[in-house]
């Protein structure tokens, strides 16, 4: 009898341990407080919640497997699951992706959280169908505005500086358009970019200023927002076509719901990270927008001669 004891516990842990279960690994560069983590640790919750255990999520954060471009390579060739990464990056793996890079194409954050609520948001997570990936939400990022160790006001204050920009053909366009030289550097070399001056300044949201420590090493961040490209999280479409029509749901249910969460913990981040900021001594900068507006208008201009691009854009500027 005793002889069965062994057989009948380790069955039983196999069992609570629900080894059958299938779990998707989540990379992403930023670090434990930043809100898409945050919104991302629901989204694993939310699936493990609906599936009932049978499917989890793993979240490797703070650039684990590598920069927001690895990652996004990883997802393509299947190697890893899943990634967020900036919206702005995503153009360089499917190129219906520049138009939420696009500078001043939304009016407010109203207007974004709007649009990633939309069916054409769903229809632009879908467009990168056969590239080896697809969308699954996007996510708040806020809106982007330069920072360096002196202010920028107008876009003359741009002149002949070494901007540091993501992966980006869009990004890269609109900073020379302003004057300035486009620098592609990951995401996470930027405090040492900065206080190396292998760059003269970046541009991104106040959190990144804060949560990575950029705010030691540039003190003037000036509002101009000139982009409110939302950030994405984008599955393998190898990973995605090895789940059940159900476990697909459940994914993309989570997803969903995760972004509502997600966009409240942006707006309770951000803020707090305004007033850490002030408190480290960075100065905010008010600048006249129109000034950068009219540099970059060009952009808009091009793309609207893209059929795709428009095709878009008019869905976004028809969205109150």
């Amino acid at each position: 009898m005793k002889k069965l004891v062994l057989p009948l516990i380790v069955a039983s842990l196999f069992t609570s341990l629900n080894v059958s279960a299938k779990q998707l690994t989540l990379g992403h560069a930023m670090s434990l407080d930043n809100a898409a983590h945050k919104g991302m640790v629901i989204f694993a919750d939310k699936v493990k919640e609906k599936s009932n255990g049978e499917l989890t999520v793993k979240i490797f954060p703070n650039a684990q497997l590598g920069s927001e471009r690895d990652q996004a390579e990883q997802v393509v060739t299947g190697a890893i699951d899943m990634a967020k990464i900036n919206g702005s990056l995503a153009e360089s793996f499917e190129p219906t992706f520049k138009v939420i890079s696009i500078p001043f194409l939304f009016n407010n954050p109203e207007h974004m959280r709007a649009f990633m609520k939309s069916d054409a948001a769903e229809e632009l997570l879908n467009s990168s169908k056969g590239k080896g990936f697809v969308g699954l939400t996007f996510y708040d990022s806020g809106s982007r505005s330069f920072y360096a160790k002196k202010p920028i006001k107008t876009p003359d204050d741009l002149a002949g500086l070494k901007i540091r920009v993501p992966e980006s053909p869009t990004m890269m366009q609109m900073i020379s358009l302003l004057g300035a030289k486009a620098t592609p550097l990951p995401f996470t070399e930027v405090y040492t970019g900065l206080q190396q001056g292998v760059i003269d300044a970046a541009e991104n949201n106040v959190s990144s200023l804060v949560e990575m420590r950029h705010s030691e090493v540039a003190k003037f961040y000036s509002m101009d927002q000139h982009t409110m490209s939302p950030d994405l999280i984008i599955i393998s479409e190898s990973t995605w076509g090895n789940l059940t029509d159900a476990e697909r749901k459940i994914v993309k249910e989570a997803a969903a719901e995760s972004l509502d969460e997600e966009i409240k913990i942006w707006d309770q981040t951000e803020n707090a990270n305004v007033e850490k900021a002030k408190k480290m001594g960075v100065t905010f900068v008010e600048v006249d927008k129109d000034k950068f507006k009219e540099k970059v208008k060009p952009m808009l201009d091009e793309a609207k001669k893209d059929p795709n691009l428009n095709y878009y854009i008019e869905k976004i500027q028809a969205i109150n």
